[in-house]
């Protein structure tokens, strides 16, 4: 039993032995010659490629499985009319690999699915809607590898579809393009073909015609479609001013239903149509305008539905009164078949005519409201139904509505229509609307604050924000319009209401980025406009930078001057008042500027400004007060006549410094001499402007106005404490006590109408003075900021009071 068990073991510990013999020996004796190696080599070549062959055969295989057990069966099931049956195959074919083939079969059976699904759709925009997503399958298709069988019928369909979804002009190619394959139906086409002509915003009614004649000469058409191909035609045939080819193709047809109200109606619009044309006093205008209301009041008797034509015989027998001169009638109608109608094409129809009466009649509200009812029910223009009032028609309408309403100031009005314009306009149209409604309700603003004399600050600050929205608005344009040509100039817009609305920071990066999309253009002026914006926020340095670059880089252009002056404020800005200095002498000097250019007079205020600041009194008054001579009536007069009293003020510290430490009777003199003139000049110029502001010229809304005009009272006081003309002085601290009593500032009058009271040595007064200014201080209110007008805060005030009243 042993022995045939033990010889098994030897066997099969000799099998990997002799595999392992036979490889090498079949390696020896490849490698053994050339000759041998190539048909080892060309062997294993053989086998490599018959494992591709049948890899690839069982993948076709595959792929015919596929198509046999879902394309073909949703192709025959659509040829069934079996719809949900082929869609769900391709449903379940979607989880398999599957070739291009395969797929435009598949997208094929999807483009005819929904197309068939929107047929059934009740709704217009959905129907609308779906045959487009139909058209896109049918494309795609058509693109991909779709059987010869089937191309025919797709593109047929394509061109259905795209008539029903509103690609018109696409659909006349594709269309005329099926009228080449016997096969389609040719009378269909030639329909569709009359739809897609009669479509868009200029319709090619002569095509229509033609295509319609095919259509009509179709043996095998019904009679009611004959009926309804004839009513295009004369329909056609009105618009085209053919009216009596129209009449008489109407009066031969015979038609039943609501053809026959379709019928009776296009006879009443041609008797309108020729009524129009004719004098008002006409015999012949008020026969045929009586012949049109009696068949267009028989419509409705006519429309088994009370559908479509009854809608628009209503509309038409407004139109008939207006004509007929009673207005009133006429927009009691329009009302009438607009709220009767609404959201469809005779409704919406007439409520814009109804809309377009009350805006004649001055009755802008009631206008608006009707726009609104009309802007509401249109969802886009792809939806709308333009079949009495085409919607290059409406636009024009609205639009004309839209200017009125900037034309009369109306912003509010403006804007509210706008809100309601992006389903008829489109987004950039109504984006650029409403950037233009903003700016001219900024620029009306300010013009106005320009031409009156009080409350101009709430003026300017209105027409900052509005500006500012414009700025928004112009801004989002660009976005909008990136890859157009516009965008530079919607930039430039954005940048320049930003600017004039003083939001500096948001105008700088606008300027920045028009230079670098803008070679040429403007880049002189965008570099001022630059260094003005970067110098309002306060980055000096930027704002040199971009100011210098525009001086050097266009000396000659206009506004380099300006550029100057502007360069100038900010080297003040960085405390370097000698490169300020030298740019505003170089614009005083040079031969280019005279003194009428804006540009020299401002230099001219600004020297005299810098002067000041720089300590350099005399030479300040000097400019200033050539200024002052040459630009009496100037808005930057008033500033310059109360800097002259501050350098004056100012200037007489050094006598006084003088007079008090003269050690002579004659240098204590001519001190005082200088001295006191010197605080005359400045209490006379004080005074001048206290007095231009009261007496008429001053803002009570401007608030640098009513700071010059608080610091003239205190001021003038103080001249005349120095000039120890206490009486005086008196007054005038208390003029700023009773015109600024729940102000900080009064605080400070009453401490120096006591130190006056003292000097008159009634002590006396002095502490009842005191006394007042606790109680105006103990009446402010919690949250009132001392600082501002004052250098003490609510404490130290309450400090010094008592510590003087002690005194």
């Amino acid at each position: 039993m042993e022995a045939p068990h033990g010889h098994g073991a030897a066997k099969h510990a000799e099998e990997p032995s002799s595999s392992q013999g036979r490889i090498a020996r079949l390696l020896h004796w490849a490698t053994a010659s050339k000759l041998r190696m190539a048909i080892a080599g060309l062997t294993v070549l053989l086998l490599l490629g018959g494992s591709v062959a049948t890899f690839s055969l069982a993948q076709q295989w595959a792929e015919e499985v596929v198509e046999r057990d879902y394309v073909q069966l949703a192709l025959q099931a659509l040829d069934d009319e079996n719809y949900n049956d082929a869609k769900s195959l391709i449903g379940q074919m979607q989880q398999q690999p599957a070739s291009p083939r395969q797929l435009s079969s598949a997208l094929f059976v999807l483009g005819v699915v929904k197309a068939h699904d929107a047929d059934a759709e009740a709704s217009q925009s959905r129907r609308r809607a779906m045959h487009e997503v139909a058209s896109r399958y049918l494309q795609r298709a058509l693109k991909l590898e779709l059987d010869e069988s089937r191309r025919g019928q797709a593109n047929f369909l394509l061109g259905r579809s795209m008539v029903r979804s509103g690609q018109t002009q696409e659909a006349i190619r594709v269309l005329e393009e099926s009228l080449n394959d016997p096969t389609q139906p040719q009378a269909e086409i030639h329909s569709m073909l009359v739809a897609a002509h009669l479509d868009g915003r200029e319709p090619d009614l002569k095509s229509a015609l033609r295509h319609n004649e095919f259509v009509l000469a179709d043996s095998a058409l019904d009679d009611g479609k004959r009926q309804q191909a004839t009513i295009v035609s004369a329909e056609a045939l009105m618009k085209l001013g053919r009216r009596s080819a129209s009449r008489e193709l109407l009066e031969n047809l015979r038609a039943d239903g609501v053809e026959e109200a379709y019928r009776v109606l296009t006879l009443g619009r041609i008797n309108l149509e020729e009524a129009e044309k004719l004098p008002v006093e006409s015999t012949e205008r008020a026969e045929l305008l009586q012949r049109a209301q009696e068949q267009l009041q028989g419509v409705a008797q006519l429309d088994p539905t009370h559908g479509r034509p009854t809608r628009q015989a209503a509309l038409w027998i407004a139109k008939y009164f207006e004509l007929s001169g009673n207005h009133e009638a006429a927009a009691s109608e329009y009302d009438k078949v607009a709220k009767t109608y609404p959201d469809t094409a005779a409704g919406l129809t007439a409520a814009l005519a109804a809309a377009d009466n009350h805006r004649r009649n001055g009755q802008l509200e009631r206008a608006l409201l009707d726009y609104k009812r009309v802007l509401a029910a249109i969802e886009s223009p792809e939806s709308y139904d333009d079949s009495l009032l085409p919607l290059e028609d409406l636009r024009e309408r609205m639009r004309g509505a839209y200017e009125k309403c900037l034309e009369q100031q109306l912003f509010p009005e403006a804007l509210t229509l706008v809100d309601l314009f992006r389903s008829v306009f489109g987004e950039a149209q109504t984006t650029e609307m409403r950037a233009k409604t903003h700016q001219k309700w900024g620029e009306q603003r300010l013009k106005q604050a320009d031409a009156e004399r009080f409350r101009t600050e709430a003026m300017r600050q209105e027409a900052r924000t509005q500006l500012r929205e414009a700025g928004r608005a112009y801004e989002a344009l660009a976005r909008l319009r990136f890859a157009t040509r516009q965008f530079v100039e919607d930039l430039w817009n954005a940048a320049e209401c930003y600017f004039i609305g003083q939001s500096y920071t948001q105008a700088a990066r606008l300027y920045d980025e028009y230079l670098h999309n803008e070679s040429r253009r403007r880049n002189p002026l965008a570099l001022l406009r630059l260094g003005q914006s970067e110098l309002a926020a306060r980055r000096f340095d930027q704002a040199i930078e971009a100011l210098s670059e525009c001086v050097e880089m266009y000396p000659l252009d206009p506004v380099a001057y300006q550029a100057r002056l502007e360069a100038a404020r900010a080297y003040e800005q960085l405390d370097k008042p000698k490169e300020a200095e030298q740019l505003l002498l170089t614009n005083l000097v040079e031969d280019v500027l005279t003194p009428t250019s804006p540009e020299w007079r401002d230099s001219l205020f600004e020297l005299g400004n810098l002067l000041y600041r720089e300590g350099r009194y005399d030479e300040a008054i000097k400019r200033l007060d050539e200024a002052v001579k040459r630009y009496p009536e100037g808005r930057e007069t008033l500033l310059a006549r109360y800097t002259i009293g501050r350098s004056y003020h100012a200037a007489a510290a050094e006598p006084a410094k003088r007079f008090a430490e003269s050690k002579t009777e004659n240098e204590r003199q001519s001190a005082k001499a200088q001295m006191t003139e010197l605080l005359i000049k400045a209490h006379e110029n004080y005074q001048g402007v206290q007095r231009a502001l009261t007496l008429g010229s001053g803002d009570p809304d401007d608030q640098l106005q009513q700071t010059l005009l608080r610091n003239c009272y205190m001021l003038q006081g103080s001249a005349l404490f120095e000039l120890r003309r206490f009486d005086e002085a008196l007054k005038a601290y208390g003029n700023v006590i009773t015109s600024y009593q729940n102000d900080p500032i009064a605080l400070e009058s009453f401490v120096q109408a006591a130190a006056c009271w003292r000097r008159l040595d009634q002590p006396v007064k002095a502490r009842v003075t005191l006394d007042q200014a606790k109680l105006v201080l103990k009446e402010m209110p919690p949250e009132t900021d001392f600082r501002t007008a004052t250098n003490f805060t609510r404490q130290q005030w309450e400090y010094l009071l008592n510590q003087m009243s002690a005194w």
